[in-house]
């Protein structure tokens, strides 16, 4: 729910173009999955005075910053899989695997993903003590897939049934009941930046793939338990700017998105 408090006719502009088929209709279609409630509809109401908002509620995440032992760690982007395997903070193996994110089988991406995976354990040589992973979209606090858009195609009913738990279900067959975490790109993008900044925080990672991710670190360097995700975000203005396939052109064409704008699509010659 986005509830909105300042001057009426501000407050009203706004909640109409959240609104079905309104400026962003797109967007309240998406944040009902996003927020892992995809039946639920997505509603904008108007506080008449700030003492009827909702109190804040941030919930900072201190992710580890150690490599020592044996771990597994996979990033997940819309052109292909990357796999690491790390021993005692040295780096033994990293690959990049293609793969069709388009494909709507969720089986065809749980054995491309465990494939990519399998061979970074082999070259590990000694038992998975933890995994880490990051993925493009909403990842939940116990490691669902609430919202992933590397899983464009696959159906609603079949994505609840089969891909929310997909991560969970990876590292269980692959290593059995090892600590799990998984994050959204963008997130990792903000940690690295700490660890790269000694530690310093207040830090906004923005990481540039095939799509674009952000991510935020407090002071202290700890995620906050937002949903981080720009990739959505308008941003190019250019009446001759290119449409996105994702949002199936429902940002118009003078409307670009900043996956297009800023991503590595932004390298490549426009189609």
């Amino acid at each position: 729910e986005l509830i909105l408090c300042g001057p009426a006719k501000i407050s009203e502009a706004v909640q109409q173009m959240f609104s079905p088929k309104g400026m962003y209709d797109f967007e309240i279609h998406q944040m009902p999955h996003v927020c892992g409630t995809p039946d639920v509809p997505f509603k904008v109401t108007v506080a008449k005075n700030p003492s009827e908002l909702p109190a804040a509620k941030d919930a900072p995440q201190e992710c580890g910053k150690n490599a020592n032992g044996s771990r597994l760690a996979f990033d997940l982007g819309k052109s292909d899989i990357k796999t690491v395997a790390v021993k005692d903070g040295e780096v033994l193996y990293s690959k990049e695997t293609e793969w069709d994110v388009t494909n709507p089988d969720p089986e065809y991406h749980y054995k491309a993903i465990m494939d990519a995976l399998k061979i970074a354990k082999e070259k590990l040589g000694s038992e998975v003590e933890a995994i880490g992973g990051s993925a493009t979209g909403t990842v939940g606090a116990n490691n669902e897939a609430t919202w992933c858009d590397i899983f464009p195609n696959v159906p609603p009913d079949v994505y609840k049934a089969k891909v929310v738990d997909i991560f969970q279900r990876m590292a269980k067959d692959l290593a059995g009941d090892v600590p799990l975490k998984v994050i959204n790109d963008g997130e990792v993008t903000a940690l690295a930046a700490v660890q790269k900044l000694g530690g310093k925080g207040n830090v906004m990672g923005i990481s540039m793939g095939s799509s674009e991710g952000g991510g935020y670190a407090n002071a202290e360097g700890n995620l906050m338990g937002w949903i981080n995700e720009l990739c959505y975000i308008r941003l190019d203005l250019n009446p001759e700017a290119p449409t996105d396939p994702w949002t199936k052109g429902a940002h118009g064409a003078y409307l670009t998105c900043t996956w297009v704008s800023v991503g590595l699509r932004s390298l490549r010659p426009r189609w």
